[in-house]
């Protein structure tokens, strides 16, 4: 299939993919065979959110929070070696009674059990409620780079009108605390596109021109109504290196194979081919872009996520029905 939308586009990662519960019908069979007649090689797999009005949390949330996680696990067990499954984390204070730091300290304990128990090596957080600059956050930060995980942000504005204050680019910046923490920054933060590619390109004064060195890259998911889609890319291009670009689809399992080209794939390569022309970043028709194509849809996840990550996802099966009521559901 990716032959097909594109003949110089070999293998595919896309690196943000959401779980829509128990309740969607959705199986790893029917994501796996999507991905197959998409044409798609990998996908980072996030645990359900929880469907409340304002992502306020309270203390009886963390069982939500832990069957979700092993809803995830649960899933990704059956294709390892093609889904790769992320745990959500929240740390809001509410979670602890209103104490930020006990709520730090259950996600800590959380990221532990998904490690250790469940086998993900993948962590998905979306800051509400609490702030990623907070300093009380730096214990969770720290386990996460101790445990060599790799961690997904929301960053930018929420289009369903929940919380985008806490998810500013520049808040991000206390991730350089932890050196050995790899993120990946969503939605080039839209609509902070420019202050997002001010974060990952300042990175070259403290790590240097080796990408392997680099904490942060930006997933290009569309964040951006259609109208910035064009331009946010051809920014990307033209103001870090390609090696800072991820794919991701931000699609909702389940999906049918053609809903998936036509609603995610097939438009970002569109856009992406127009942005390189008008940004003159590679020639058509060249083996630089190529090259470049490559990078952003597959190589520069899967070398992020290598940098990350010391042992294999070892996702463990449930050996048991996990209902999960509380996932929020999205339309696609």
């Amino acid at each position: 299939m990716v032959g097909k939308l594109h003949p110089s586009l070999d293998r595919v990662l896309d690196a943000h993919t959401h779980l829509s519960g128990s309740d969607s019908g959705e199986s790893p069979d029917a994501i796996v065979s999507t991905m197959d007649d998409a044409g798609v090689d990998k996908a980072f797999v996030f645990a359900p959110l929880l469907n409340t009005r304002s992502w306020q949390l309270d203390e009886d949330d963390l069982e939500h929070i832990q069957t979700h996680n092993d809803y995830c696990a649960d899933i990704c067990s059956a294709a390892p070696e093609r889904l790769y499954g992320f745990c959500v984390l929240n740390p809001t204070p509410s979670l602890g009674g209103g104490d930020k730091h006990q709520a730090v300290s259950l996600m800590v304990e959380e990221l532990h059990r998904c490690y250790h128990d469940l086998g993900l090596r993948g962590v998905k957080m979306v800051p509400s409620g609490w702030y990623p600059n907070d300093p009380a956050m730096l214990p969770l930060y720290e386990a996460i780079a101790n445990a060599h995980m790799y961690t997904v942000f929301h960053v930018g504005i929420f289009l369903d009108a929940k919380e985008g204050s806490f998810c500013r680019p520049a808040f991000y910046e206390q991730v350089h605390q932890v050196s050995t923490m790899r993120v990946q920054l969503a939605h080039l933060g839209w609509p902070w596109v420019d202050e997002t590619l001010a974060v990952l390109a300042q990175e070259k004064m403290t790590h240097g021109s080796d990408p392997a060195r680099w904490q942060m890259r930006a997933d290009v998911s569309f964040g951006p109504p259609d109208d910035w889609q064009l331009s946010s890319w051809e920014r990307a291009l033209t103001s870090v290196e390609p090696q800072r670009l991820i794919y991701g689809s931000d699609g909702f399992w389940p999906m049918e194979a053609d809903r998936y080209v036509q609603a995610h794939l097939l438009p970002q390569l569109g856009v992406f081919e127009t942005a390189a022309t008008l940004g003159h970043v590679a020639e058509e028709g060249t083996d630089e872009r190529h090259q470049l194509r490559q990078q952003i849809f597959f190589d520069n996840a899967w070398s992020h996520w290598c940098n990350a990550v010391r042992e294999p996802q070892a996702p463990r099966r449930a050996g048991r029905t996990i209902s999960t009521p509380q996932a929020a559901q999205k339309a696609h």
